[in-house]
């Protein structure tokens, strides 16, 4: 209890000190501030954070079906062939039926727009930028906040930059940037991640929304001023609004057409889809806008966490928050290489299985925590993705073997035919949400979306990883590198 309460001290004395007191304070008790960083979240939350690990229930729970699934496999592969075939069925009709709700949402460009805020009105805002290793991509994201549309008396922009990263912290300087923007150097201290980053940003925000943009974003200029319309509309029970993501590099070559196709659905169907249907929201990793305070309620974000964002989001449903979106873009940078590309989502989908272990730690209060509504969304989306991910290979492979090896009989066609068809629905429905989302996005070659399944090959590779991963290193983070864009 009582580092809890000296961490309660050092969160309330850094935000109630200006810039420069903010400073010194940092310098003068660093250790103090790293430990609060990384283990704050921790120590006020223990049942809902990652260090822990899994409890012990989890992890028979988990030999038994490894096991299960094994002796399935290789005893009656067909059984397993029409049971995996179900699995990845479900979870791609999910899919289809948010972003069935997602189309339903609002119309693009049809949206009501909130009432706008005068800017004698308009609340502080506070933009939260984990850099590190950034210098070639960072000074692009200084001149375009420079061009915010915002009163710059209420704005306060916080680029967080490791004390051994001199590079990036050159590299902001010679953008010149605006009097607002303030470089924040971070304690050393593990682990070497971006929640750990921001729960720093979170600390010394003055502002009373808070947003987070990653080095390479490029913001559209309005939308601090139609996020603050949007919560001023709303009342306090919105936590966040999450802007949608685009990349402004899609038609670059076919892995950055996918990635966008992917972004187009996640953004503008499935996310909507899931804030019309009222069900809970796993954020993306930047452009979420949170009311300051409401965000210390819920704690701010666990550090340890390698997808803090989804498990952030997954939180702010279970403690009775809720999350919309709106349709404001940030254009991105999409990954144009193989190897970037399986790490960046190895981190997500190892992410994915930590926020599924740290919410189903104890069943019971999972389901008072989210209903069954929420629970479905907790295992049919977070928790699924990465585990249809891992099926995958699994069930091509005896979907081969059943039609071309000795598997294949007259008695098993009964199962065989079914999940064959099966399946090519399932591919077929991916393919269409896939296609309807490139289109409603803007994205060039649409019908791109017939390649889309093929990216399951890319997203096995990560699942397999990032199961290794979570074994022999749960909390570490593969750093996505950017390259400078041309705007």
């Amino acid at each position: 209890m009582g580092s809890v309460r000296a961490g309660m001290d050092v969160i309330e004395e850094l935000a109630g000190c200006g810039p420069e007191a903010q400073d010194r304070f940092l310098a003068k008790r660093s250790s103090v501030v790293a430990d609060v960083m990384a283990n704050g979240f921790t120590r006020r939350h223990p049942d809902l954070a990652a260090k822990p690990g899994f409890a012990r229930w989890q992890l028979v729970a988990l030999a038994v079906a490894v096991t299960a699934v094994a002796v399935v496999v290789v005893f009656v592969p067909l059984v397993a062939l029409a049971l995996l075939t179900v699995v990845v069925t479900a979870y791609s009709l999910l899919h289809a039926v948010i972003a069935v709700a997602g189309l339903l949402h609002r119309r693009p460009g049809a949206a009501a727009a909130d009432p706008p805020v005068p800017d004698t009105q308009l609340p502080s805002y506070t933009v939260l930028v984990p850099a590190y290793q950034e210098s070639e991509v960072i000074g692009g994201l200084v001149r375009h906040l420079a061009e915010l549309d915002y009163p710059p008396d209420r704005l306060e922009v916080l680029i967080l930059v490791e004390r051994h990263d001199p590079d990036t912290r050159r590299a902001v300087l010679a953008a010149d940037p605006p009097p607002f923007v303030r470089i924040v150097q971070l304690p050393s201290g593990p682990p070497q991640t971006k929640p750990r980053s921001v729960n720093l940003g979170l600390m010394l925000a003055r502002g009373e929304l808070l947003v987070i943009f990653d080095a390479e974003d490029r913001p559209d200029p309005a939308q601090l001023r139609r996020v603050a319309a949007r919560f001023a509309a709303r009342d306090g029970r919105t936590a966040c609004v999450q802007a949608q993501l685009l990349f402004r590099n899609a038609a670059g070559n076919w892995l950055t057409r996918q990635f966008a196709m992917e972004y187009a659905l996640r953004f503008g169907l499935a996310l909507p889809g899931l804030e019309r249907l009222r069900l809970p929201i796993p954020l993306g990793g930047t452009s979420n806008h949170f009311r300051t305070d409401t965000l210390r309620a819920l704690g701010s974000w666990d550090a340890w966490n390698v997808t803090e964002d989804a498990d952030l989001g997954m939180r702010c449903a279970a403690m009775g928050y809720r999350t919309e979106t709106i349709e404001s873009v940030t254009w991105e940078e999409a990954l144009d290489t193989v190897a970037p590309y399986v790490r960046q989502r190895t981190r997500w989908l190892k992410g994915f299985l930590v926020t599924t272990m740290v919410h189903t730690r104890h069943p019971c209060r999972t389901l008072r925590r989210f209903g069954a509504s929420g629970t479905l969304v907790l295992l049919g989306v977070v928790a699924a993705a990465p585990v249809t991910a891992l099926l995958q290979p699994v069930l091509s492979a005896l979907t081969v073997l059943a039609l071309t090896g000795p598997v294949w009989s007259s008695t098993g066609a009964g199962l065989v035919v079914p999940a064959v068809a099966a399946q090519g629905v399932s591919i077929t429905v991916w393919i269409a949400i896939t296609f309807v989302a490139a289109r409603r996005a803007g994205l060039a070659a649409p019908w791109h979306a017939l390649f889309s399944p093929f990216v399951t090959v890319l997203w096995s590779v990560a699942a397999w990883r990032a199961a290794h991963q979570l074994v022999v290193s749960p909390f570490s983070w593969e750093k996505t590198p950017h390259r400078p864009s041309t705007d």
